[in-house]
């Protein structure tokens, strides 16, 4: 005996473009107790905000945490995923590394003139 998963259609959920970070937690909302697992399709969705992507990360992690249900993504376009994988790294604690710059300050347009044409 298998049991239910269960398939969320994100457009009829949230639109084709969802940028709230509240529309995240409403696509569980259809999650019945006995699912299995649950399916978010994100076919005809163009475009979603970092803040929807944010909150659907955070609470796809605690569901999955929770309920022991694992959450799968379908169907989505590469700029959908690219902006679900651009949270995840963020959400994740992966921190690119620091880079330094070196800052010079001059007072004056004469300052600004020798440092341009200074060859070094």
């Amino acid at each position: 005996m298998s049991c239910p998963v269960a398939n969320i259609s994100v457009l009829k959920c949230v639109g084709a473009s969802p940028g709230f970070r509240d529309s995240a937690a409403l696509l569980f909302g259809n999650v019945v107790e006995g699912n299995c697992e649950v399916v978010l399709n994100f076919d005809g969705v163009t475009f979603i905000s970092r803040g929807f992507a944010d909150e659907l990360h955070q609470v796809r992690k605690r569901f999955q945490t929770e309920r022991a249900i694992p959450v799968t993504i379908e169907h989505a376009n590469e700029e959908v995923m690219a902006m679900l994988e651009a949270v995840a790294r963020t959400q994740n604690g992966v921190v690119r590394p620091k880079t330094v710059s070196h800052v010079i300050r001059v007072s004056d347009t004469q300052g600004l003139e020798d440092l341009l044409l200074s060859s070094s």
